[in-house]
């Protein structure tokens, strides 16, 4: 073999070492950058910061609807999107398709976008901005709308304040445009709040609290023995199995809709294949609601299908949706076409 042949062919081989170590670290730089999750931790508060489970490759991404989040070179979260490959999904059930993320040394500013990708509103307010302490912590939240001007959201709220506190729960405090302290939505109406999560950021109790004391709410809308706190628990992956509701004496307690705990099963997914209401004697949902409803889903995890059972699994007419089954269709980039309603018997009701 000549010496230019030679030559050439460690060059030849060099070249293409360095070329796919290139590759490679782009990555490996790619990978630690954009994360693919099915789902994201649950949340009662704003408080708490995005968290994915059930996490997916980048080739499981192209076909399952998930929640794609990116990340700067510092590592600090700039989108969180509800997408199937490169297509946005309007259908997460948050209120937004993504959100992009923007940071100074101490606010942290978040903006909505639809499924078009166009600006949009989320929960009354165009954008929000989180005011960071020292080290990075959430301490406050105000919003603002198209035209920078500061308001309330659809709760009515304008802005939040948080605090550590020595015991580890995390004090919330809202106060509306006037500087006055305002409750979390009418439906729940608890003014101070404090939070505690376990050691992977779950939050795991949400207490209604007054001048430091756990305080019983017993005003329209909690139930005849008043509202308290309630607990959460979660599967080894994040998935929430129970939502509770307790008054101040640890007794079951009811919300304004009637319930006091659900169950929900999950399956190897962390998809929500049904859930169970009970009241607060711990007993089936009755009455004009419903206490079962279980859901089906497509191999890309869009539901496909919700059926509402009364506590005997008999199919039964859930009046806020007027309908007993519920099918849902998409076309190929996972986008919703059609929307079907059935009644008791299967048959197809017609919605005017």
């Amino acid at each position: 073999m000549s010496v230019s042949v030679i030559r050439n062919f460690v060059a030849f081989t060099i070249f293409s070492f360095l070329l796919f170590s290139c590759n490679s670290a782009n990555e490996d730089t790619y990978n630690k950058r954009v994360k693919h999750f099915r789902h994201l931790v649950f949340s009662e508060t704003p408080y708490d910061k995005f968290q994915g489970i059930y996490p997916l490759t980048g080739s499981e991404a192209e076909k399952i609807n998930n929640y794609t989040l990116s990340y700067d070179e510092d590592g600090k979260l700039t989108s969180v999107a509800y997408m199937r490959g490169e297509d946005l999904l309007g259908y997460s059930g948050r209120g937004y398709a993504k959100v992009e993320i923007s940071y100074t040394d101490s606010t942290e500013t978040h903006h909505y976008f639809n499924k078009d990708n166009r600006p949009q509103e989320y929960m009354g307010v165009f954008v929000s901005i989180y005011k960071l302490d020292a080290e990075g912590n959430r301490i406050g939240l105000s919003f603002m709308d198209r035209n920078s001007n500061k308001i309330e959201n659809r709760n009515k709220v304008a802005y939040f304040i948080w605090k550590i506190l020595p015991d580890g729960m995390v004090q919330e405090k809202r106060y509306n445009l006037e500087d006055e302290e305002t409750v979390m939505n009418a439906n729940c109406p608890f003014y101070e709040l404090r939070f505690s999560y376990d050691k992977n950021g779950y939050c795991t109790r949400l207490a209604n609290y007054m001048a430091d004391t756990l305080y019983n709410c017993t005003i329209e809308n909690c139930g005849d023995i008043g509202v308290s706190y309630f607990l959460f628990e979660y599967n080894e992956k994040g998935g929430l199995k129970k939502f509770s509701v307790f008054n101040v004496r640890g007794q079951m307690s009811n919300l304004y809709s009637g319930w006091s705990r659900f169950i929900n099963t999950l399956d190897k997914n962390g998809y929500v294949t049904e859930v169970i209401y009970y009241d607060q004697d711990n007993e089936p949902l009755g009455g004009r609601n419903n206490p079962i409803t279980a859901t089906v889903y497509d191999e890309h995890g869009a539901v496909i299908e919700r059926k509402y059972m009364d506590k005997d699994r008999n199919l039964f007419v859930r009046s806020s949706v007027g309908a007993a089954v519920v099918k849902y269709s998409y076309d190929e980039e996972g986008h919703p076409v059609d929307t079907t309603y059935f009644d008791t018997s299967l048959a197809e009701i017609v919605k005017k």
